[in-house]
């Protein structure tokens, strides 16, 4: 009888496990045509295809993913995940010691990972089993490209695959509301459709996305009007005489593409192009313009704010109604607070949130927006998102401030908020404290878009990021106390932006920068006990000040731009608006940069920790350079001739490969390598 019943249990409990990790199978037709039936939710996956890997991140099945590409960042999801190759050249070994169940790639790479053996034939293994370079998982080829309903297609079958089909929904309906707000939005425009032009400058040609692209589609529901060249959903050639008989009002690009359009437009002939003469070329994060994903609602009307700010601006295009959504509330224990929460509220037409902390009694507060305030009952932070920033800047500023406090029951006499563009999901919450003092610092913070190297960047524009921060303390400071206090605030945000190596935004190949064109705090000056009147870096109160906005701004920028340390050389790179495959670019490259297996060496090189560092070093050697804190850089060229002849296997004479306006330092370390791997010779 007990082995019956232990036999029942035994089953029972294997069926329930069973059932709890196992998947109805699905099958997904990936970008080759070929149908893949997977069995199982993966448990670890390698993605070498940044859309499919932001989808994965969208989903919250991060914690599925063991390896990434090294151009992929900016997620906190991703940090501390190692990299092992870009969507063109991926390392086999390095992928194989990660064990992968399911490999995902895009088409580049499609033949690497699915040849039978060294023909590089493709093997047509069952159900996408990889049978060449890593056995028994299985490879999905996702590009990111296509059409809308592909991209929306594959979204859900991705959340199927990973057991997140609700989230998936959650997200295709977040896109549809953004999708149906600008339907809404444009019917009410009286003016004509604005002609818009994507435009690619890559590989010394210029290109725009075919009539059934994904990308054309997001013109179009922005209400632009596009140039169809093609009936394609790839890229096609467009020529100057093209682009200057569509004359569009509005260019838009991948940051990637600055540099060759900059030139581009520089022309004298293209001057009267209404986008060029109106200063309306526009380049946006290219993970936004280069795939369709998880965001394209969110970019469809990013872009339509910036073809439309004026009309927008008008409350009588409103599509919906202003009105408070809901809130969250945000703990935090400080003894004159009765709460706090954020609140989220539809205003312009966007979900916009603020943080609301209400004292029990009034208090005194400094604010680097509003200077010295008294009888002070709430403080906040508001956050709006990217479609409402060409309004605002435009004059809708306070008209912004007095609806929402309006929508918010704030009394402007009696209240005081600081604004930013960062995300307030992404709120740090950091509190210090020793024996009766304890400071509680709430931060948010985006570093991206306006990072600034005070005394060095010039203050031509206006643009939000904004590292923002408040300060709450347990005991009474003084006037002179809070005063002191901001330049402690200060150095500890400005400690913190420089250990992460964030780069002036204007400057950033020779410049880290020391905090955004926009940080603002408050210190609420409130508490018990006698009033504290210093608060510098000697003092408790300094020091719990300092180490607690020090970890908040760190937080924050982990969680808002997925900066920590350490990154790999690619990002660290690409921060400075360089990409190692793409930097050598002299005519003595070109016998590296013609062999077919150079993307594959410049990975492996940049990935292999001695040639990295050697790369990291001299990032370190030109801000001291620059400084003036190092003089002579001898020993460091000797270790960049090592380097090159070890790459070589021999001698190696170090070559003029790269730029010559990149810095010294970083100049011969990117020539050692690339002279170094051009000794090697193609490999047959």
């Amino acid at each position: 009888m007990r082995q019956k019943l232990f036999l029942n249990l035994f089953l029972f409990l294997f069926i329930t496990i069973f059932s709890a990790n196992a998947l109805k199978a699905i099958e997904i037709t990936d970008d080759l045509g070929r149908t893949l039936t997977l069995n199982s939710k993966p448990s670890r996956v390698v993605s070498l295809s940044p859309a499919a890997t932001e989808v994965i991140l969208a989903l919250g099945a991060e914690k599925a993913l063991v390896g990434v590409s090294a151009q992929d960042g900016h997620f906190k999801g991703l940090i501390g995940l190692p990299a092992v190759g870009v969507p063109t050249a991926a390392l086999a070994d390095h992928v194989a010691r990660l064990k992968p169940d399911l490999l995902i790639v895009e088409s580049p790479l499609a033949e690497k990972f699915l040849s039978g053996g060294p023909s590089g034939h493709m093997s047509g293994a069952p159900s996408g089993a990889m049978s060449g370079p890593i056995s028994g998982a299985k490879v999905l080829v996702l590009d990111g490209q296509g059409s809308l309903d592909q991209a929306e297609k594959r979204l859900l079958e991705l959340g199927s695959l990973f057991g997140k089909t609700n989230q998936a929904r959650a997200i295709l309906a977040e896109n549809q509301a953004y999708f149906e707000t600008l339907a809404l939005k444009t019917a009410k425009l009286k003016t004509p459709k604005k002609r818009v032009l994507r435009l690619l400058g890559r590989n010394g040609r210029l290109r725009t996305p075919g009539a059934l692209s994904f990308q054309n589609e997001i013109i179009r529901r922005s209400g632009g009007q596009t140039l169809d060249l093609a009936n394609t959903t790839g890229e096609v050639d467009i020529g100057v005489g093209e682009l200057i008989a569509f004359n569009p009002e509005i260019v838009y690009a991948c940051a990637k593409d600055k540099p060759a359009l900059d030139a581009l437009f520089s022309e004298k002939k293209l001057s009267q192009v209404l986008a060029v003469k109106n200063h309306q070329v526009r380049y946006y994060p290219c993970a936004l313009t280069d795939r369709a994903a998880a965001h394209t609602g969110y970019f469809a009307a990013w872009l339509s704010s910036a073809l439309y700010s004026n009309e927008y601006g008008d409350p009588a295009n409103l599509a919906r109604p202003n009105q408070v959504l809901g809130q969250k509330a945000v703990k935090i224990n400080v003894p004159y607070v009765s709460g706090a929460r954020v609140v989220s509220l539809r205003l312009n037409d966007y979900v916009q949130k603020t943080l609301l902390i209400d004292f029990k009694t009034p208090q005194t507060v400094i604010s680097t927006s509003d200077g010295p305030r008294e009888g002070i009952e709430t403080v906040g932070n508001g956050s709006s998102p990217v479609m409402v920033w060409d309004i605002n800047h435009q004059g809708g500023w306070e008209a912004d401030m007095i609806e929402r406090n309006n929508l918010l029951g704030l009394d402007p006499k009696t209240s005081c908020l600081l604004f930013t563009g960062a995300d307030l999901d992404n709120l740090a919450v950091v509190t210090k404290s020793y024996k009766d003092m304890a400071v509680t610092v709430l931060a948010t913070a985006g570093a991206e878009s306006n990072a600034v190297r005070t005394s060095k960047d010039v203050g031509a524009y206006y643009e939000p990021g904004t590292i923002n921060v408040i300060v709450l303390s347990s005991r009474a400071i003084s006037p002179t106390g809070a005063a002191r206090a901001m330049i402690t605030i200060t150095e500890a945000k400005t400690a913190a932006v420089w250990d992460l190596d964030v780069r002036s935004s204007q400057t950033p190949i020779i410049n880290p920068a020391t905090g955004t064109g926009t940080d603002s705090v408050i210190i609420v000056a409130g508490g018990q006990g006698p009033a504290i009147d210093y608060t510098g870096g000697h003092t408790k109160m300094g020091q719990l000040i300092g180490e607690a906005v020090y970890e908040a701004v760190l937080e924050a920028l982990a969680l808002g731009n997925g900066l920590a340390v350490p990154r790999n050389v690619f990002a660290r790179l690409a921060e400075r608006g360089l990409d190692p495959l793409t930097v050598y670019s002299s005519p003595a490259a070109l016998p590296l940069t013609s062999q077919s297996d150079f993307p594959e060496k410049i990975v492996r090189t940049f990935l292999t920790p001695k040639y990295a560092g050697l790369v990291e070093s001299a990032l370190a050697l030109d801000d001291a350079l620059n400084m003036g804190h190092v003089t002579d850089s001898q020993s460091f060229e000797q270790m960049a001739q090592n380097a090159a002849s070890e790459l070589a296997g021999g001698s190696a004479k170090i070559l003029n490969l790269t730029p010559d306006d990149l810095p010294p330092a970083l100049k011969t370390a990117l020539n050692a390598i690339g002279s170094g791997l051009l000794a090697q010779g193609p490999i047959d």
